[in-house]
């Protein structure tokens, strides 16, 4: 069985030629053993047991072993528990009373004969429990039915006369239906395999669990329908990983625990709340974490504990269970009032795309405590936190139920489309996502980023941003009951394949907000307007069409004025109190956004210091406020300047979109001004045209192969294609293939566009393997042709080998040229990965740092404040003043640094400064590339004195490397205060 490892008892009795006789007799001719107390501890019958009413009303064995028969008869106990013990053979036969059977701990019943109203139950098993079950038909008038709850190797029904009467409330390997038979299957019970005999004809089966196989040598009745036809009812999945929570403690081989109030990034900072200002200090103790009557009981309790409020348990998969496409359900019952976020989710097993939430999340089941008749299920995507979007439902319960009750949630994910359940019954599909990395030309390859590895999560958090903090009506302890957890593979049919989603122009009706003359679809975008019967912001004159939003749950506070600069008149936003979320401060107006259609966001807007803005175009609540455009950060300056965004409406036509400037998070006041949505004509990108260098400085697009939808190849061209016995990028192992027909037709992989400036070094890299030892030749070509600028041949061999390139520009600069990679020759195939066309870097200069004492103010240093802080640097008295008021959400959210750093490797280098802050923090200090790889990370302990810090390092390559000094959040509450920084040396 999948549950359990056979036992020795269980394998002495599989093969003990004992005979168990018929039902309701010994099999042994020996006297048998007649229970007289109700219960028997510590003892070992070689022959038969006998239970009679005389034995009393509830029965308990512990550590007990009957090698023979145990036989119930006449009126049966009430109940019969079996503690660590081992029965070879159990018969009941009773009237129709209820007897409810027990196993728990150790125990073993191989073979179990039932003739009566009986339930079997496993509970806090640790062994095999139940194996094999034969239910007995019964003509009585007295109704005799026997309900199973556990998991069973094989059920079998038999009798000539009357019915035999089931329920299958857990899993059972295979159900044999022997005899006329009513078979209930509850929405927990699941059949492997069925199999309905010529005896069984006429059996009836009910319920809204699964059967993935089966046989009918005889016609039954399911669900209402007479059939024949196995199809016509067998489910496609098929059970591969399940937790029923039976053990007596939680199965540490299939999950383990988070610990504490937040996690550690990829940058090593510390992020509390677990990123959504969560309350509770998560444990691994039994008080929040344990198994109980056949559930998971994860239960949150308000408590002091290692200085939190409040605790409770996040449990997960990671690192034991992950899997790419299938059916994830759990049944569970949920807790109820406000601040309670309990959730049923997914997150990959790596980032493969990027950081949160450019790799995704699923959340098959999230709840709000306030809001108990309804539950909710989101995908997360696109591109790294703040740039991701997210698209989701809410669905009601139906007939006035809640969270609180129990009920089975899934989703059924396949590539290029996932399907959200709740008891059965399909309520969302999602089939339109995507996937960029902050260094990628264009999306990864739909259907990415679902299209790897994702493990499971359970967890009930407390408070936070999703449904706000508890109240004094919220009760505590509250628990989150699981009763199983099932994954299953989609066996009975192949998997979908992908289709990428199209999105045609849909009309817009009449009632839709109509552009002005001018195509703009804001009105009254100059501030400048007043209409008799609109409302504006209230007590602000010529803001009509405008409305304003403080959150006092994210603790927003500010106000609006009409303000002009150079004689125009822009809304200007003071703020008073910046809250803890872009969107505890906002400003926005309402326009009409059409499906499928494309749409302008431009604006201009200045603050009195360098601070971030946060702009999107999203849903309002109804809407559940899915993102449309990209969560866009801008960075202001004391100056005026224009700002714009495009984007494609891909989810159903909205007309009450949302213009949303969020504001928060940073006190510095706002100015914003002519303002536009308008809608522009479909957006073509040419793959062939000429192309910047990717942010990290790459020249070549899609060196990876994993972008571009279906053949992961865009913006590259295949020449002479025809010659090619097969020419491919294989989904899981995403590089590119190329087996040439004959050894002497030309092909050729080629990418245009390449920009190459006049007198430039260069160097290009790429990966390569051959299946025998064979040669390529890259290539470096003008746009029309007729000039090579480089070439070289390459030899592969059978294993992965990094291979180079360098050269020099004449004196002439070609923005559209050609890299080409010859791949005739040979018949031996060919895969190639990651190529690379990098400028090469200057000379390595002795003293890298400039201006590193800032007598000459801050000039070459460069700043950096995410949107989600408030702060400002400065050159005070020939030092750089950096004032915080919010330090964000991440280390690197508020950021001196100073660039174009070309170090040599292998050489010890000696990095000081002086450094204080005006309340103690640590300040993260890194050296790294454009890639982000780290050659130095410290951690700098501040505090009110002026010290002097020195670290040194290597680096292993020469490139063009940056220093940071990363002041952004360190994991505690700072509150406002300033950090100081001089006489910066890099030796």
């Amino acid at each position: 069985m999948i549950k359990k490892a056979v036992t020795s008892f269980t394998a002495a009795c599989l093969i003990m030629s004992l005979t168990p006789g018929n039902i309701g007799k010994a099999a042994h001719k020996d006297k048998p053993y007649h229970l007289k107390d109700s219960t028997l501890k510590n003892k070992t019958i070689e022959g038969d047991l006998v239970i009679t009413p005389g034995a009393g009303r509830n029965i308990t064995f512990e550590n007990v072993t009957v090698l023979g028969t145990t036989i119930v008869k006449g009126k049966a106990p009430e109940t019969f528990e079996l503690k660590d013990s081992q029965l070879h053979s159990l018969s009941v036969q009773t009237p129709a009373h209820a007897t409810k059977i027990t196993v728990s701990g150790e125990s073993n019943v191989n073979d179990t004969r039932l003739d009566g109203q009986v339930l079997l139950t496993e509970n806090e098993i640790t062994s095999e429990g139940f194996h094999d079950v034969t239910v007995y038909s019964s003509s009585s008038k007295k109704k005799k039915a026997t309900t199973l709850q556990g998991e069973f190797d094989t059920v079998t029904t038999t009798g000539k006369k009357g019915q035999a009467n089931v329920e299958l409330g857990g899993i059972a390997e295979r159900i044999k239906l022997n005899a006329l038979s009513k078979f209930t299957l509850p929405t927990n019970g699941l059949v492997k395999e069925l199999h309905v005999l010529k005896a069984g004809k006429g059996s009836v089966i009910t319920g809204d669990g699964s059967v993935q196989e089966a046989t009918l040598d005889s016609p039954i009745m399911f669900n209402g329908k007479e059939t024949s036809d196995a199809t016509s009812f067998t489910t496609p999945w098929s059970l591969m990983w399940h937790d029923e929570f039976n053990q007596t403690e939680i199965d540490r081989g299939k999950w383990t625990f988070d610990i504490g109030n937040g996690y550690t990034d990829a940058n090593g900072q510390f992020i509390p709340g677990w990123g959504n200002n969560e309350k509770q200090y998560y444990t691994d103790r039994p008080e929040n974490a344990k198994t109980e009557d056949g559930k998971l009981v994860i239960t949150a309790k308000e408590e002091e504990y290692e200085g939190y409020s409040y605790t409770s348990a996040r449990l997960k998969t990671k690192g034991l269970f992950s899997k790419t496409y299938g059916k994830f359900e759990m049944k569970a019952s949920l807790p109820v009032g406000k601040g309670y976020w309990p959730a049923f989710w997914m997150l990959p097993e790596d980032d493969r795309y990027g950081g949160w939430a450019a790799s995704g999340e699923i959340d098959i089941l999230e709840a709000q405590g306030s809001n108990p008749h309804e539950a909710i299920g989101t995908i997360h995507y696109g591109e790294s936190w703040p740039n991701n979007k997210y698209t989701g439902a809410h669905y009601a319960f139906e007939d006035g139920s809640t969270i609180a009750d129990e009920h089975v949630y899934s989703v059924e994910w396949e590539p290029g489309e996932i399907r959200w359940y709740v008891d059965g019954k399909l309520r969302q599909t999602q089939n339109n996502w995507y996937s960029k990395g902050s260094g990628t030309s264009a999306n990864f390859t739909y259907p990415a980023p679902f299209d790897q590895p994702f493990h499971m999560l359970l967890n009930l958090a407390i408070g936070g941003n999703f449904d706000g903090d508890p109240t004094e009506d919220t009760m505590f302890p509250q628990s989150m009951n699981v009763d199983y957890v099932r994954v299953y593979d989609l066996t009975g049919r192949p998997y979908k394949t992908p289709e990428l989603p199209v999105f045609e122009q849909a009309p817009l009706p009449d009632e839709a907000k109509q552009p002005l003359e001018d195509g703009n679809l804001i009105y009254n975008n100059g501030f400048d307007q007043e209409w008799e019967d609109v409302e504006g912001i209230a007590g602000v004159e010529n803001t009509d069409y405008w409305y304003f939003l403080t959150v006092p749950d994210f603790g927003g506070k500010a106000n609006v004025s009409i303000n002009q600069v150079d004689s125009v008149n822009y809304a200007k936003v003071d703020i008073q109190e910046p809250g803890n979320q872009p969107y505890s401060v906002q400003l926005i107006q309402d326009a009409s956004i059409g499906k499928g259609r494309y749409y302008r966001v431009s604006f201009d807007a200045k603050s009195s210091e360098p601070r971030p803005i946060n702009v999107k175009v999203s849903g309002d609540a109804e809407r559940g406020y899915a993102t449309y455009s990209r969560s866009e950060s801008y960075e202001l300056s004391d100056q005026v300047q224009s700002y714009e965004t495009v984007f494609q409406m891909t989810e159903e036509t909205d007309l009450a979109a949302r213009l949303e400037f969020n504001l928060g998070l940073s006190t510095l006041p706002v100015w914003i001004g002519n303002v536009r949505v308008e809608e522009i004509p479909p957006v073509k990108v040419d793959p062939d045209a000429s192309k910047h260098a990717l942010p990290d400085g790459n020249l070549v697009y899609n060196g990876t192969f994993d972008q571009g939808f279906p053949d992961r190849l865009l913006y590259w061209n295949l020449v002479d294609s025809e010659n090619a016995d097969s020419m491919e990028v294989d989904p899981e192992e995403r590089v590119f293939s190329f087996k040439p027909l004959n050894e002497t037709n030309e092909v050729q992989l080629v990418q245009k566009g390449v920009q190459l400036q006049a007198g430039s070094e260069y160097e290009l890299t790429l990966d390569g393997v051959a299946e025998s030892v064979r040669d390529i030749q890259i290539e470096m070509r003008s746009k029309d042709g007729e000039i090579s600028y480089a070439t070289e041949t390459i030899s592969l061999n059978g294993d992965w080998e990094s291979h180079g390139m360098a050269f020099s520009m004449p004196d002439m600069t070609d923005l559209e040229a050609q890299l080409v990679i010859h791949l005739g020759g040979s018949t031996h195939k060919v895969k190639l990965d990651n190529i690379k066309l990098l400028k090469k870097v200057g000379p390595v200069d002795s003293f890298p740092i400039k201006n590193g004492t800032f007598d000459n103010g801050l000039d070459p240093w460069e700043s950096y404040i995410h949107f989600d802080t408030g702060a400002s640097i400065q050159h005070v008295d020939d030092e750089a003043h950096i004032s915080i008021g919010n330090e964000g959400m991440e280390a690197w959210s508020v950021q001196l640094f100073q660039g174009n750093l070309v170090l040599e490797p292998g050489k010890e280098y000696t990095l000081s400064f002086d450094a204080s802050s005006s309340v103690a923090r640590s300040m993260t200090v890194t050296l790294e590339n454009s890639q982000y790889t780290r050659y130095l990370s410290e951690i700098a302990e501040l505090n009110e004195n002026m010290d002097r810090f020195e670290y040194t390092f290597t680096t292993p390559l020469r490139e063009e490397t940056s220093l940071k000094f990363l002041l952004g959040a360190t994991g505690n509450l700072l509150g406002s205060h300033d950090v100081v920084i001089d006489n910066v040396e890099l030796k």
